[in-house]
């Protein structure tokens, strides 16, 4: 698997377009397309440490393709965890960025 087709597979499994995942990289919607191309440029190390981190995904697979599992996802979660989970994956990208920074400012 190349990691274009790696990047790709994260996008879809949230459901996001590519233009959502630009959007939410601060790129074009064609810079996006480029990387899952399988002949496409990949994107800079700065950038993909970034894209792993808005796919919930490692870096080290979405890099490598090895290590799938993220090492700092709790292997359980209570009910309230999980639904929170659940519907933070929901979120589109600046929704999640908004509850983030409102969240930051309660602790």
């Amino acid at each position: 698997m190349t990691i274009g087709s790696r990047i790709k597979q994260a996008r879809q499994s949230l459901g996001l377009s590519q233009a959502e995942l630009a959007d939410a990289l601060g790129i074009t919607r064609s810079a996006c397309s480029q990387w899952e191309a399988d002949v496409g440029t990949g994107p800079r190390r700065v950038r993909l440490e970034r894209l792993a981190e808005l796919l919930e995904v490692s870096y080290e697979w979405l890099a490598t393709g090895r290590n799938e599992v993220r090492e700092d996802t709790p292997r359980y979660l209570s009910a309230d965890q999980e639904e929170l989970l659940q519907r933070f994956r929901a979120l589109k990208p600046r929704q999640r960025e908004a509850l983030l920074a409102f969240l930051r400012t309660m602790s």
